[in-house]
């Protein structure tokens, strides 16, 4: 069996950012920090190419494949084998569906020692709305809801014969106001929605920053028995004792972690949970 020499073998390593839209700013410092990586961004890489949130391109793959796509794209035109790339998405919660939210994927692809490590954050904190603006109150509204200048709007426009423009990046309100204010001299139907671009939206970065920490983490997770990186979970195990009527539920009680490399698996109890609350009990609240 080979034995891997652990993170090492990303230490000091050239990795390549996919982005266009500054998530550099958060990603390159935890990478530099943590394995002394230099980390750069590939001029001219155009991210919009695989879909964006506004909607003049469509997203044809699932997050995860269009991350693993961005981060091999940007590696294309280097001499380098590591890339880095995001990808985020916006609705229910994986575990629960009746709560919504933004999830955030990192994905770290190492093509010289074929590696593929992720990492994943989700987080109901989001200000990821529309409404429609009918007049200018509305816009107000809006705008206050969303923390706009600091997040970023878009305005959609229609009518019944043209199709769609989408006007983006205003600096200030007095910008955004006077555009509306054509729209709708004109007669047409606006839209005003988040711009979900990450240096357009903190809120947005944020998660991202919490998905690249989450990543360097499962990274720093050794397999016990080859020593690679990236011993990461696969599946949940459900069951979590009822702290009430002791019955099993649909709580998490353990995961499976698996070594994608030695093949090598076991599972570990979550930490620090030993009950679910009787809210989250088919029984007890059915």
């Amino acid at each position: 069996m080979k034995k891997y020499n652990g993170v090492e073998i990303f230490r000091k390593r050239d990795v390549i950012i996919a982005t266009m839209h500054r998530k550099e700013k958060i990603i390159a410092p935890l990478f530099k920090n943590e394995y002394q990586m230099k980390c750069e961004v590939p001029k001219g890489f155009n991210t919009d190419q695989f879909g964006t949130f506004s909607g003049e391109i469509e997203r044809i793959k699932n997050p995860l494949e269009t991350a693993r796509v961005k981060a091999l794209a940007a590696l294309s035109n280097t001499s380098a084998t590591l890339a880095i790339a995001s990808e985020g998405s916006f609705g229910p919660n994986p575990e629960s569906p009746f709560i919504t939210g933004n999830e955030e994927l990192v994905i770290l692809i190492d093509v010289k020692n074929d590696f593929e490590i992720i990492g994943r954050h989700f987080t109901e904190k989001t200000n990821f709305n529309h409404q429609k603006i009918e007049n200018l109150n509305d816009l107000k509204e809006f705008t206050t809801r969303v923390g706009f200048p600091e997040h970023g709007v878009i305005l959609k426009s229609s009518d019944n014969t043209l199709p769609e423009i989408i006007i983006k990046d205003f600096l200030n309100f007095l910008s955004l106001e006077n555009q509306v204010i054509e729209l709708l001299n004109k007669g047409k139907i606006i839209t005003a929605e988040t711009d979900m671009r990450a240096m357009n939206n903190p809120t947005r970065m944020e998660a991202i920053h919490l998905a690249t920490k989450n990543l360097i983490a499962n990274i720093n997770l050794l397999c016990p028995e080859c020593n690679a990186p990236g011993f990461n979970i696969v599946n949940a195990i459900r069951g979590l004792t009822c702290s009430l009527c002791k019955l099993p539920t649909k709580g998490i009680k353990a995961y499976s972690f698996s070594c994608k490399k030695c093949c090598f698996n076991c599972n570990r109890e979550k930490n620090g949970v030993t009950f679910q609350d009787p809210t989250f009990c088919d029984y007890c609240n059915p």
